[in-house]
Protein backbone atom coordinates (compact mmCIF):
# COMPACT_ATOMS: atom_id res chain seq x y z
CA UNK A 1 0.00 0.00 0.00
CA UNK A 2 1.29 3.43 -0.93
CA UNK A 3 2.29 5.95 1.72
CA UNK A 4 -0.05 8.94 1.65
CA UNK A 5 1.57 12.35 1.61
CA UNK A 6 -0.12 15.58 2.71
CA UNK A 7 1.59 18.92 2.19
CA UNK A 8 0.68 21.72 4.59
CA UNK A 9 1.77 25.17 3.47
CA UNK A 10 1.19 28.77 4.48
CA UNK A 11 2.97 31.83 5.78
CA UNK A 12 4.18 32.41 9.31
CA UNK A 13 1.29 32.70 11.75
CA UNK A 14 -1.25 31.02 9.49
CA UNK A 15 -1.68 28.09 11.89
CA UNK A 16 0.12 25.24 10.10
CA UNK A 17 1.47 23.63 13.26
CA UNK A 18 -1.88 24.00 15.01
CA UNK A 19 -3.48 22.28 12.04
CA UNK A 20 -0.99 19.40 12.22
CA UNK A 21 -1.60 19.03 15.95
CA UNK A 22 -5.33 18.83 15.33
CA UNK A 23 -4.78 16.11 12.74
CA UNK A 24 -2.54 14.12 15.09
CA UNK A 25 -5.06 14.35 17.93
CA UNK A 26 -7.85 12.75 15.93
CA UNK A 27 -8.84 9.39 17.37
CA UNK A 28 -9.57 8.10 13.87
CA UNK A 29 -5.85 8.25 13.07
CA UNK A 30 -4.64 6.52 16.25
CA UNK A 31 -3.59 3.34 14.44
CA UNK A 32 -1.64 5.15 11.74
CA UNK A 33 2.11 5.52 11.74
CA UNK A 34 2.70 9.16 10.81
CA UNK A 35 5.92 10.99 10.04
CA UNK A 36 5.84 14.79 10.37
CA UNK A 37 8.55 16.62 8.44
CA UNK A 38 8.95 20.34 9.16
CA UNK A 39 10.71 22.63 6.70
CA UNK A 40 9.62 25.65 8.70
CA UNK A 41 10.76 27.35 11.92
CA UNK A 42 7.46 28.31 13.55
CA UNK A 43 6.58 29.60 16.99
CA UNK A 44 4.43 26.59 17.93
CA UNK A 45 5.65 23.02 18.32
CA UNK A 46 4.22 19.72 17.19
CA UNK A 47 3.07 18.02 20.39
CA UNK A 48 0.24 15.49 20.05
CA UNK A 49 -1.29 14.85 23.46
CA UNK A 50 -3.59 12.06 22.40
CA UNK A 51 -4.87 10.35 19.29
CA UNK A 52 -2.09 9.04 17.05
CA UNK A 53 0.23 6.83 19.08
CA UNK A 54 3.07 6.48 16.58
CA UNK A 55 4.39 9.89 15.50
CA UNK A 56 7.90 10.53 14.22
CA UNK A 57 8.99 14.16 14.06
CA UNK A 58 11.77 15.27 11.72
CA UNK A 59 13.14 18.83 11.46
CA UNK A 60 14.14 19.23 7.85
CA UNK A 61 15.72 22.65 8.28
CA UNK A 62 17.67 21.84 11.45
CA UNK A 63 19.00 18.63 9.93
CA UNK A 64 19.83 20.37 6.61
CA UNK A 65 17.59 18.03 4.67
CA UNK A 66 16.41 18.65 1.11
CA UNK A 67 12.95 17.64 -0.01
CA UNK A 68 13.87 15.38 -2.91
CA UNK A 69 13.50 11.77 -4.05
CA UNK A 70 16.52 10.59 -2.07
CA UNK A 71 15.12 12.06 1.15
CA UNK A 72 11.68 10.45 0.69
CA UNK A 73 13.25 7.14 -0.26
CA UNK A 74 15.43 7.09 2.84
CA UNK A 75 12.49 8.09 5.01
CA UNK A 76 10.38 5.31 3.55
CA UNK A 77 13.07 2.66 4.00
CA UNK A 78 13.72 3.64 7.61
CA UNK A 79 10.20 4.23 8.94
CA UNK A 80 7.71 2.72 6.41
CA UNK A 81 4.99 5.20 7.51
CA UNK A 82 1.32 5.07 6.64
CA UNK A 83 1.22 8.83 6.17
CA UNK A 84 3.69 11.72 5.84
CA UNK A 85 2.78 15.29 6.79
CA UNK A 86 5.13 17.84 5.21
CA UNK A 87 5.05 21.38 6.60
CA UNK A 88 6.41 23.98 4.18
CA UNK A 89 7.05 27.70 4.40
CA UNK A 90 4.74 29.88 2.32
CA UNK A 91 7.68 31.11 0.25
CA UNK A 92 8.55 27.57 -0.83
CA UNK A 93 7.91 26.98 -4.53
CA UNK A 94 5.31 24.20 -4.73
CA UNK A 95 6.37 23.27 -8.24
CA UNK A 96 9.09 21.10 -6.70
CA UNK A 97 6.32 18.98 -5.17
CA UNK A 98 4.78 18.27 -8.58
CA UNK A 99 8.18 17.60 -10.12
CA UNK A 100 9.04 15.27 -7.25
CA UNK A 101 5.88 13.19 -7.64
CA UNK A 102 6.41 12.85 -11.38
CA UNK A 103 9.38 10.56 -10.70
CA UNK A 104 8.70 6.89 -11.22
CA UNK A 105 9.96 5.60 -7.86
CA UNK A 106 8.01 8.23 -5.95
CA UNK A 107 4.79 7.47 -7.82
CA UNK A 108 5.28 3.77 -7.10
CA UNK A 109 5.58 4.13 -3.32
CA UNK A 110 3.88 7.44 -2.47
CA UNK A 111 0.53 9.08 -3.15
CA UNK A 112 0.23 12.87 -3.03
CA UNK A 113 -3.15 13.03 -1.38
CA UNK A 114 -3.70 16.74 -0.79
CA UNK A 115 -2.04 20.12 -0.60
CA UNK A 116 -3.53 22.15 2.25
CA UNK A 117 -2.93 25.90 2.34
CA UNK A 118 -3.45 27.69 5.67
CA UNK A 119 -4.36 31.37 5.28
CA UNK A 120 -4.57 34.07 7.94
CA UNK A 121 -7.86 35.74 7.02
CA UNK A 122 -6.94 38.97 8.83
CA UNK A 123 -3.73 39.35 6.81
CA UNK A 124 -5.12 38.02 3.52
CA UNK A 125 -5.25 41.34 1.66
CA UNK A 126 -1.78 42.30 2.92
CA UNK A 127 -0.29 39.11 1.52
CA UNK A 128 -2.21 39.46 -1.74
CA UNK A 129 -1.07 43.05 -2.31
CA UNK A 130 2.57 42.59 -1.28
CA UNK A 131 3.49 39.03 -2.26
CA UNK A 132 1.56 38.90 -5.52
CA UNK A 133 2.45 35.87 -7.62
CA UNK A 134 4.02 33.95 -4.72
CA UNK A 135 0.81 34.14 -2.69
CA UNK A 136 -1.40 33.46 -5.71
CA UNK A 137 0.49 30.25 -6.50
CA UNK A 138 -0.04 29.03 -2.94
CA UNK A 139 -3.77 29.37 -3.49
CA UNK A 140 -3.74 28.02 -7.06
CA UNK A 141 -2.01 24.75 -6.16
CA UNK A 142 -4.05 23.95 -3.02
CA UNK A 143 -6.71 21.25 -2.81
CA UNK A 144 -7.97 22.54 0.56
CA UNK A 145 -7.73 26.13 1.77
CA UNK A 146 -8.23 26.76 5.50
CA UNK A 147 -9.11 30.34 6.44
CA UNK A 148 -7.83 30.78 9.99
CA UNK A 149 -9.05 33.57 12.35
CA UNK A 150 -12.06 34.09 10.12
CA UNK A 151 -14.41 35.14 12.92
CA UNK A 152 -12.33 38.28 13.45
CA UNK A 153 -13.70 39.70 10.18
CA UNK A 154 -17.10 40.86 9.04
CA UNK A 155 -19.18 38.54 6.85
CA UNK A 156 -18.79 40.82 3.82
CA UNK A 157 -15.00 40.81 4.15
CA UNK A 158 -14.98 37.00 4.32
CA UNK A 159 -17.13 36.78 1.21
CA UNK A 160 -14.72 39.03 -0.67
CA UNK A 161 -11.80 36.83 0.41
CA UNK A 162 -13.62 33.70 -0.74
CA UNK A 163 -14.34 35.30 -4.12
CA UNK A 164 -10.68 36.22 -4.49
CA UNK A 165 -9.68 32.64 -3.64
CA UNK A 166 -12.17 31.20 -6.12
CA UNK A 167 -10.72 33.49 -8.75
CA UNK A 168 -7.37 31.78 -8.30
CA UNK A 169 -8.65 28.27 -7.64
CA UNK A 170 -12.25 27.32 -8.40
CA UNK A 171 -11.78 23.66 -7.44
CA UNK A 172 -10.35 24.07 -3.94
CA UNK A 173 -12.51 23.43 -0.88
CA UNK A 174 -12.57 26.36 1.53
CA UNK A 175 -12.89 25.81 5.30
CA UNK A 176 -13.26 28.33 8.11
CA UNK A 177 -11.63 28.17 11.53
CA UNK A 178 -12.40 30.54 14.41
CA UNK A 179 -10.11 33.01 16.13
CA UNK A 180 -6.83 31.39 17.20
CA UNK A 181 -5.91 32.44 20.72
CA UNK A 182 -3.28 31.26 23.13
CA UNK A 183 -3.73 27.68 24.12
CA UNK A 184 -5.37 24.95 22.16
CA UNK A 185 -8.97 24.58 23.17
CA UNK A 186 -11.15 21.60 22.40
CA UNK A 187 -13.35 23.75 20.16
CA UNK A 188 -10.35 24.77 18.08
CA UNK A 189 -9.26 21.17 17.73
CA UNK A 190 -12.72 20.24 16.50
CA UNK A 191 -12.75 23.07 13.99
CA UNK A 192 -9.36 22.13 12.59
CA UNK A 193 -10.33 18.47 12.41
CA UNK A 194 -13.43 19.34 10.39
CA UNK A 195 -11.18 21.27 8.00
CA UNK A 196 -8.68 18.44 7.65
CA UNK A 197 -8.14 16.29 4.60
CA UNK A 198 -10.29 13.45 5.91
CA UNK A 199 -12.72 15.14 8.28
CA UNK A 200 -15.35 16.19 5.80
CA UNK A 201 -17.28 14.22 3.21
CA UNK A 202 -17.12 15.11 -0.45
CA UNK A 203 -19.73 17.64 -1.49
CA UNK A 204 -22.17 16.89 -4.26
CA UNK A 205 -20.84 19.43 -6.74
CA UNK A 206 -22.18 19.40 -10.31
CA UNK A 207 -18.82 18.20 -11.61
CA UNK A 208 -18.86 15.35 -9.08
CA UNK A 209 -22.37 14.33 -10.12
CA UNK A 210 -21.42 14.38 -13.82
CA UNK A 211 -18.28 12.34 -13.17
CA UNK A 212 -20.22 9.81 -11.09
CA UNK A 213 -22.90 9.52 -13.78
CA UNK A 214 -20.22 9.09 -16.41
CA UNK A 215 -18.47 6.28 -14.50
CA UNK A 216 -21.80 4.60 -13.76
CA UNK A 217 -22.75 4.70 -17.41
CA UNK A 218 -19.37 3.32 -18.54
CA UNK A 219 -19.64 0.48 -16.01
CA UNK A 220 -23.20 -0.37 -17.06
CA UNK A 221 -22.30 -0.25 -20.75
CA UNK A 222 -19.37 -2.63 -20.22
CA UNK A 223 -21.56 -5.05 -18.23
CA UNK A 224 -24.22 -5.15 -20.94
CA UNK A 225 -21.57 -5.61 -23.63
CA UNK A 226 -20.03 -8.54 -21.76
CA UNK A 227 -23.41 -10.17 -21.03
CA UNK A 228 -24.42 -9.75 -24.66
CA UNK A 229 -21.28 -11.58 -25.79
CA UNK A 230 -21.82 -14.56 -23.48
CA UNK A 231 -24.01 -17.39 -24.71
CA UNK A 232 -26.04 -18.23 -21.62
CA UNK A 233 -27.80 -21.56 -21.97
CA UNK A 234 -31.42 -21.60 -21.03
CA UNK A 235 -31.71 -17.85 -21.00
CA UNK A 236 -33.42 -15.87 -23.72
CA UNK A 237 -32.50 -12.19 -23.45
CA UNK A 238 -33.69 -9.73 -26.08
CA UNK A 239 -30.83 -7.38 -26.93
CA UNK A 240 -32.55 -5.70 -29.88
CA UNK A 241 -33.13 -2.50 -27.92
CA UNK A 242 -29.57 -2.45 -26.63
CA UNK A 243 -28.17 -3.05 -30.11
CA UNK A 244 -30.20 -0.15 -31.48
CA UNK A 245 -28.99 2.05 -28.63
CA UNK A 246 -25.40 0.97 -29.23
CA UNK A 247 -25.59 1.69 -32.96
CA UNK A 248 -26.82 5.27 -32.42
CA UNK A 249 -24.47 5.87 -29.51
CA UNK A 250 -21.32 4.62 -31.24
CA UNK A 251 -22.14 6.43 -34.49
CA UNK A 252 -22.42 9.76 -32.64
CA UNK A 253 -19.12 9.25 -30.83
CA UNK A 254 -17.25 8.03 -33.92
CA UNK A 255 -18.20 11.18 -35.80
CA UNK A 256 -17.82 13.67 -32.95
CA UNK A 257 -14.56 12.68 -31.24
CA UNK A 258 -12.19 13.51 -34.14
CA UNK A 259 -13.51 17.08 -34.34
CA UNK A 260 -13.36 17.50 -30.58
CA UNK A 261 -9.77 16.25 -30.58
CA UNK A 262 -8.77 18.72 -33.31
CA UNK A 263 -10.55 21.51 -31.45
CA UNK A 264 -8.85 20.95 -28.11
CA UNK A 265 -5.39 20.71 -29.70
CA UNK A 266 -5.95 23.91 -31.65
CA UNK A 267 -7.15 25.63 -28.50
CA UNK A 268 -4.20 24.30 -26.50
CA UNK A 269 -1.82 25.51 -29.20
CA UNK A 270 -3.13 29.05 -28.74
CA UNK A 271 -3.17 28.79 -24.97
CA UNK A 272 0.49 27.78 -24.74
CA UNK A 273 2.18 29.53 -27.64
CA UNK A 274 0.11 32.73 -27.84
CA UNK A 275 0.25 35.11 -24.89
CA UNK A 276 -2.90 36.56 -23.37
CA UNK A 277 -1.66 40.10 -23.97
CA UNK A 278 -1.33 39.41 -27.69
CA UNK A 279 -4.90 38.15 -27.87
CA UNK A 280 -6.28 41.13 -25.95
CA UNK A 281 -4.46 43.63 -28.18
CA UNK A 282 -6.49 42.35 -31.14
CA UNK A 283 -9.65 43.88 -29.68
CA UNK A 284 -10.38 47.61 -30.06
CA UNK A 285 -11.49 49.08 -26.75
CA UNK A 286 -14.43 51.03 -28.21
CA UNK A 287 -17.52 50.26 -30.27
CA UNK A 288 -17.65 50.14 -34.07
CA UNK A 289 -14.71 48.00 -35.07
CA UNK A 290 -14.94 46.43 -31.64
CA UNK A 291 -18.22 44.69 -32.51
CA UNK A 292 -16.89 43.56 -35.90
CA UNK A 293 -13.75 42.15 -34.28
CA UNK A 294 -15.81 40.42 -31.59
CA UNK A 295 -18.19 38.85 -34.10
CA UNK A 296 -15.51 37.38 -36.36
CA UNK A 297 -12.66 37.03 -33.86
CA UNK A 298 -13.47 33.37 -33.34
CA UNK A 299 -12.27 32.61 -36.89
CA UNK A 300 -8.70 33.50 -35.90
CA UNK A 301 -8.98 32.93 -32.15
CA UNK A 302 -10.71 29.55 -31.70
CA UNK A 303 -10.58 29.67 -27.91
CA UNK A 304 -11.64 26.53 -26.04
CA UNK A 305 -14.99 26.77 -24.27
CA UNK A 306 -13.39 26.49 -20.82
CA UNK A 307 -11.50 29.74 -21.53
CA UNK A 308 -14.33 31.81 -23.01
CA UNK A 309 -15.55 33.33 -19.73
CA UNK A 310 -12.06 33.96 -18.31
CA UNK A 311 -11.14 35.55 -21.64
CA UNK A 312 -14.09 37.94 -21.33
CA UNK A 313 -12.91 38.84 -17.83
CA UNK A 314 -9.46 39.65 -19.16
CA UNK A 315 -10.83 41.72 -22.04
CA UNK A 316 -12.94 43.85 -19.72
CA UNK A 317 -10.03 44.36 -17.32
CA UNK A 318 -7.84 45.56 -20.20
CA UNK A 319 -10.38 48.22 -21.17
CA UNK A 320 -12.47 46.45 -23.81
CA UNK A 321 -16.09 47.52 -23.43
CA UNK A 322 -18.41 45.01 -21.78
CA UNK A 323 -20.85 44.75 -24.75
CA UNK A 324 -17.95 43.97 -27.12
CA UNK A 325 -16.55 41.33 -24.75
CA UNK A 326 -19.96 39.68 -24.33
CA UNK A 327 -20.44 39.66 -28.11
CA UNK A 328 -17.15 37.80 -28.48
CA UNK A 329 -18.15 35.32 -25.77
CA UNK A 330 -21.38 34.46 -27.62
CA UNK A 331 -20.06 34.36 -31.19
CA UNK A 332 -16.62 32.73 -30.78
CA UNK A 333 -17.83 29.15 -30.06
CA UNK A 334 -20.06 29.26 -33.18
CA UNK A 335 -17.73 30.99 -35.64
CA UNK A 336 -14.90 28.63 -34.66
CA UNK A 337 -13.60 26.98 -37.90
CA UNK A 338 -13.65 23.52 -36.29
CA UNK A 339 -17.30 24.03 -35.35
CA UNK A 340 -18.15 25.10 -38.90
CA UNK A 341 -16.46 22.03 -40.43
CA UNK A 342 -18.00 19.66 -37.90
CA UNK A 343 -21.48 21.03 -38.63
CA UNK A 344 -20.94 20.61 -42.37
CA UNK A 345 -19.81 17.03 -41.77
CA UNK A 346 -22.72 16.24 -39.42
CA UNK A 347 -25.33 17.47 -41.93
CA UNK A 348 -24.15 16.19 -45.32
CA UNK A 349 -26.17 17.59 -48.19
CA UNK A 350 -27.56 20.36 -46.00
CA UNK A 351 -25.02 23.21 -46.00
CA UNK A 352 -27.85 25.62 -45.19
CA UNK A 353 -27.84 24.32 -41.59
CA UNK A 354 -24.25 25.50 -41.18
CA UNK A 355 -24.98 28.84 -42.85
CA UNK A 356 -28.03 29.43 -40.67
CA UNK A 357 -26.09 28.42 -37.56
CA UNK A 358 -23.34 30.95 -38.29
CA UNK A 359 -25.86 33.61 -39.34
CA UNK A 360 -28.09 33.34 -36.28
CA UNK A 361 -25.08 33.01 -34.00
CA UNK A 362 -23.61 36.28 -35.25
CA UNK A 363 -26.94 38.13 -35.32
CA UNK A 364 -27.94 37.05 -31.80
CA UNK A 365 -24.47 37.85 -30.41
CA UNK A 366 -24.57 41.32 -32.02
CA UNK A 367 -28.13 41.93 -30.81
CA UNK A 368 -27.20 41.10 -27.21
CA UNK A 369 -24.12 43.34 -27.45
CA UNK A 370 -26.14 46.25 -28.86
CA UNK A 371 -28.75 45.94 -26.10
CA UNK A 372 -25.99 46.08 -23.48
CA UNK A 373 -24.51 49.11 -25.26
CA UNK A 374 -27.83 50.99 -25.50
CA UNK A 375 -28.83 50.10 -21.94
CA UNK A 376 -25.49 50.05 -20.08
CA UNK A 377 -25.11 48.73 -16.57
CA UNK A 378 -25.57 51.40 -13.92
CA UNK A 379 -23.43 49.49 -11.44
CA UNK A 380 -20.11 47.74 -11.94
CA UNK A 381 -20.83 44.37 -13.59
CA UNK A 382 -17.67 42.59 -12.50
CA UNK A 383 -17.11 41.36 -8.98
CA UNK A 384 -14.70 43.28 -6.80
CA UNK A 385 -11.32 41.66 -6.08
CA UNK A 386 -11.88 39.01 -8.70
CA UNK A 387 -8.51 37.80 -9.88
CA UNK A 388 -9.78 35.48 -12.59
CA UNK A 389 -7.43 35.93 -15.47
CA UNK A 390 -7.61 35.25 -19.17
CA UNK A 391 -6.87 31.55 -18.90
CA UNK A 392 -8.73 28.43 -17.97
CA UNK A 393 -8.08 26.61 -14.70
CA UNK A 394 -6.12 23.65 -16.03
CA UNK A 395 -2.69 22.69 -14.72
CA UNK A 396 -0.85 24.90 -17.20
CA UNK A 397 -3.07 27.97 -16.83
CA UNK A 398 -3.02 27.79 -13.04
CA UNK A 399 0.64 28.67 -13.17
CA UNK A 400 2.45 25.33 -13.17
CA UNK A 401 5.06 25.45 -15.86
CA UNK A 402 4.10 28.92 -17.07
CA UNK A 403 7.79 29.88 -17.09
CA UNK A 404 8.80 26.91 -19.20
CA UNK A 405 10.84 27.87 -22.25
CA UNK A 406 11.77 25.96 -25.37
CA UNK A 407 9.62 24.31 -28.00
CA UNK A 408 9.80 20.77 -26.56
CA UNK A 409 8.69 21.82 -23.08
CA UNK A 410 5.91 24.00 -24.44
CA UNK A 411 4.78 21.19 -26.74
CA UNK A 412 4.54 18.90 -23.70
CA UNK A 413 2.48 21.52 -21.87
CA UNK A 414 0.24 21.88 -24.90
CA UNK A 415 -0.44 18.14 -24.83
CA UNK A 416 -1.22 18.29 -21.10
CA UNK A 417 -3.60 21.18 -21.67
CA UNK A 418 -5.32 19.41 -24.59
CA UNK A 419 -5.63 16.14 -22.64
CA UNK A 420 -7.24 17.81 -19.63
CA UNK A 421 -9.69 19.74 -21.80
CA UNK A 422 -10.50 16.65 -23.87
CA UNK A 423 -11.33 14.48 -20.86
CA UNK A 424 -13.15 17.34 -19.14
CA UNK A 425 -15.44 18.00 -22.12
CA UNK A 426 -15.46 14.39 -23.31
CA UNK A 427 -17.58 13.10 -20.47
CA UNK A 428 -20.31 15.60 -21.36
CA UNK A 429 -20.25 14.36 -24.96
CA UNK A 430 -20.47 10.71 -23.87
CA UNK A 431 -23.37 11.39 -21.51
CA UNK A 432 -25.07 13.59 -24.10
CA UNK A 433 -24.75 10.88 -26.75
CA UNK A 434 -26.07 8.27 -24.31
CA UNK A 435 -29.08 10.37 -23.31
CA UNK A 436 -29.81 11.19 -26.95
CA UNK A 437 -29.72 7.52 -27.93
CA UNK A 438 -31.91 6.61 -24.95
CA UNK A 439 -34.46 9.33 -25.75
CA UNK A 440 -34.87 8.11 -29.30
CA UNK A 441 -35.50 4.54 -28.15
CA UNK A 442 -37.74 5.22 -25.15
CA UNK A 443 -39.84 8.20 -26.25
CA UNK A 444 -42.59 7.22 -28.71
CA UNK A 445 -42.49 8.77 -32.18
CA UNK A 446 -45.97 10.26 -31.83
CA UNK A 447 -44.66 12.58 -29.08
CA UNK A 448 -42.04 13.91 -31.47
CA UNK A 449 -44.71 14.38 -34.12
CA UNK A 450 -46.79 16.44 -31.70
CA UNK A 451 -43.79 18.59 -30.85
CA UNK A 452 -43.09 19.01 -34.57
CA UNK A 453 -46.50 20.64 -34.96
CA UNK A 454 -45.91 22.93 -31.97
CA UNK A 455 -42.99 25.01 -33.17
CA UNK A 456 -42.59 27.16 -30.07
CA UNK A 457 -42.68 24.24 -27.64
CA UNK A 458 -40.22 22.14 -29.65
CA UNK A 459 -37.82 25.11 -29.83
CA UNK A 460 -37.98 25.52 -26.04
CA UNK A 461 -37.33 21.80 -25.56
CA UNK A 462 -34.26 21.81 -27.78
CA UNK A 463 -32.84 25.00 -26.22
CA UNK A 464 -33.31 23.51 -22.75
CA UNK A 465 -31.68 20.28 -23.91
CA UNK A 466 -28.66 22.19 -25.19
CA UNK A 467 -28.39 24.10 -21.91
CA UNK A 468 -28.43 21.01 -19.69
CA UNK A 469 -26.32 18.78 -21.94
CA UNK A 470 -23.50 21.41 -21.87
CA UNK A 471 -21.79 19.89 -24.90
CA UNK A 472 -18.64 21.13 -26.58
CA UNK A 473 -19.52 23.19 -29.66
CA UNK A 474 -17.07 21.17 -31.78
CA UNK A 475 -19.18 18.04 -31.35
CA UNK A 476 -22.74 19.14 -30.55
CA UNK A 477 -23.74 19.05 -34.23
CA UNK A 478 -23.66 15.24 -34.18
CA UNK A 479 -26.08 15.17 -31.25
CA UNK A 480 -28.34 17.60 -33.10
CA UNK A 481 -28.15 15.46 -36.24
CA UNK A 482 -29.64 12.52 -34.35
CA UNK A 483 -32.78 14.63 -33.74
CA UNK A 484 -33.08 15.53 -37.44
CA UNK A 485 -36.09 13.28 -38.08
CA UNK A 486 -37.81 14.13 -34.80
CA UNK A 487 -37.69 17.94 -34.58
CA UNK A 488 -38.12 20.80 -37.00
CA UNK A 489 -35.19 22.67 -38.51
CA UNK A 490 -35.78 25.75 -36.36
CA UNK A 491 -35.66 23.58 -33.22
CA UNK A 492 -32.41 21.98 -34.38
CA UNK A 493 -30.99 25.47 -34.93
CA UNK A 494 -32.09 26.37 -31.40
CA UNK A 495 -29.94 23.51 -30.12
CA UNK A 496 -26.98 24.47 -32.31
CA UNK A 497 -27.08 28.21 -31.64
CA UNK A 498 -28.21 28.52 -28.02
CA UNK A 499 -26.07 25.68 -26.60
CA UNK A 500 -22.65 27.21 -27.31
CA UNK A 501 -23.85 30.57 -26.00
CA UNK A 502 -25.36 29.46 -22.73
CA UNK A 503 -24.95 26.21 -20.82
CA UNK A 504 -24.50 25.12 -17.23
CA UNK A 505 -20.69 25.29 -17.31
CA UNK A 506 -20.56 28.84 -18.61
CA UNK A 507 -23.25 30.09 -16.23
CA UNK A 508 -21.34 28.76 -13.23
CA UNK A 509 -18.17 30.43 -14.50
CA UNK A 510 -20.02 33.71 -15.10
CA UNK A 511 -21.07 33.75 -11.43
CA UNK A 512 -17.37 33.66 -10.54
CA UNK A 513 -16.61 36.79 -12.59
CA UNK A 514 -19.72 38.98 -12.68
CA UNK A 515 -22.27 40.04 -10.12
CA UNK A 516 -25.26 37.75 -9.65
CA UNK A 517 -27.74 40.38 -10.83
CA UNK A 518 -25.86 40.92 -14.08
CA UNK A 519 -25.50 37.19 -14.78
CA UNK A 520 -29.22 36.56 -14.28
CA UNK A 521 -30.06 39.53 -16.49
CA UNK A 522 -27.64 38.29 -19.16
CA UNK A 523 -29.08 34.75 -19.12
CA UNK A 524 -32.62 36.07 -19.53
CA UNK A 525 -31.54 38.50 -22.28
CA UNK A 526 -29.70 35.85 -24.30
CA UNK A 527 -32.54 33.35 -23.93
CA UNK A 528 -35.21 35.87 -24.90
CA UNK A 529 -33.38 37.24 -27.96
CA UNK A 530 -32.39 33.76 -29.14
CA UNK A 531 -35.95 32.46 -28.86
CA UNK A 532 -37.54 35.48 -30.58
CA UNK A 533 -35.08 35.48 -33.49
CA UNK A 534 -35.10 31.73 -33.98
CA UNK A 535 -38.89 31.49 -33.72
CA UNK A 536 -39.83 34.35 -36.03
CA UNK A 537 -36.87 34.64 -38.42
CA UNK A 538 -36.67 30.92 -39.20
CA UNK A 539 -40.32 31.00 -40.28
CA UNK A 540 -39.36 33.67 -42.83
CA UNK A 541 -36.14 32.05 -44.04
CA UNK A 542 -37.07 28.36 -44.03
Amino acid sequence: MKTRVNVITGFLGAGKTAYINAVLQDEKRKNEKIVVVQFEEGEAAVCPEKGVQSVILLHGLKENKTLDAAFLQALYMEHTPDRILIELNGLQDLEIIFQLFEQRYIRKNFLLENIICLVDAVSFMVFQNNLGEVFQKQLAYADHIVLNKGTALQTEALLQIEKAIKGQNKKAKIFHVGVWKDGFSENLVQEFQEASFYGRALGMKPSTVVSAAFLLFVFGYLVFSVVRGINLQGMEIDFIGFEAFQMVFISILMQAFPFMLIGVFLSALMQVFLSNETIIKCFPKKYGLGFVTAMFGGLLLPVCECAIVPMVSGLVKKGVSLPVAITFMLSAPIINPIVIFSTLYAFPGHPEITMYRVYFGLVIALAVGLVLAVFPEKNEAMLENTVLGTSCDCLYCSGYGEKEQGFCKKFRLMCLHAAEEFFSAGKYLVLGAALTSLFQLVIPNDIFLRLWNKEGLSLVVMMATAFFFSLCSTSDAFIARSFWNSFSTSSILGFLVFGPMMDIKNVLMLFGVFRKEFVLKLVVLITFIAFIMLYFMTSLLL
